[in-house]
């Protein structure tokens, strides 16, 4: 369990580094991974559109409103 927490950490260290447009597109990038591989074990139907309509939709959202809430209350 040390070695997931470790990578985690890593991963973590390494995308608060990142820009807000970079953050954007590795998010975007992993929803669409996500909802692709999702898609595959639930229903074809229409999965590249989703995942890809996913992914553009997460990458503006974070772009529009930043990350972390850093602009919350």
């Amino acid at each position: 369990m040390s070695s997931v927490k470790r990578l985690y950490k890593r991963s973590d260290t390494w995308l608060r580094g990142l820009s807000r447009r970079r953050y954007a597109a590795v998010l975007g990038l992993i929803t669409g991974i996500g909802v692709l591989a999702t898609g595959f074990l639930l229903s074809r139907e229409l999965l590249l559109v989703q995942a890809l309509t996913m992914a553009v939709v997460m990458f503006g959202l974070e772009c529009a409103f930043g990350r972390w809430g850093e602009y919350a209350s």
